[in-house]
């Protein structure tokens, strides 16, 4: 976790895993096409391939342009400073409404932190929007069914109970579970649904 920011590093951790997967999770914040229109913009104002070569703080002012006000802050946080996500589904609980849908609750817990280079955590306040999923059972480990309900929800530190309604029976539910945000635990992010 020890590290730089993203716009600060030169190995290739950040080159061919962090960075990745942070424009894919701005793609997912935001939509593909902001990101890709960055992209376009950033190749277009340097199409003559003469210096100067663009860097990634020329792609950083593409994406800044292209970011939505609201989603600045998760643009600092996965760029500026070294910020990761502890996100955990501690229980998930399921009862069938008298309506013939299904109330899932899931409680959660959540912590945002941004460690420095030498290794030293700072929590920081948390309040941002999260995925949280709730997906159906499968007949085959190979097929992937659309989920039941897949919805950003503004998440603070700390627990915390979210309750959704969903149409159909529910197999597994959680927080995060594409695992957009940088969390090292990833495993925890998704819970089986305990039917009451």
């Amino acid at each position: 976790k020890a590290s730089v920011p993203l716009l600060r590093a030169t190995d290739w951790y950040h080159n061919y895993r962090k960075g990745p997967m942070v424009l894919y999770a701005l793609s997912q914040y935001m939509g593909r096409d902001r990101v890709n229109g960055a992209m376009r913009s950033l190749l277009k104002k340097h199409a003559s391939g003469q210096p100067p070569f663009p860097t990634s703080l020329d792609l950083y002012q593409e994406l800044k342009v292209a970011t939505p006000d609201s989603l600045q802050p998760l643009l600092h946080d996965l760029f500026e400073a070294n910020t990761f996500w502890e996100l955990e589904a501690r229980q998930v609980t399921a009862k069938q409404t008298n309506a013939g849908t299904w109330q899932v609750t899931l409680n959660v817990q959540a912590r945002k932190f941004v460690v420095d280079s030498v290794g030293v955590e700072t929590i920081l306040p948390l309040n941002d929007w999260i995925e949280i999923g709730v997906f159906p059972g499968s007949n085959s480990d190979k097929v992937v069914e659309k989920p039941l309900y897949l919805q950003k929800h503004r998440i603070r530190a700390g627990q915390q109970a979210i309750t959704v309604t969903v149409p159909r029976k529910p197999f597994r539910a959680g927080i995060d579970p594409h695992n957009l945000l940088i969390d090292w635990e990833t495993w925890d992010n998704v819970k089986a649904v305990e039917v009451e």
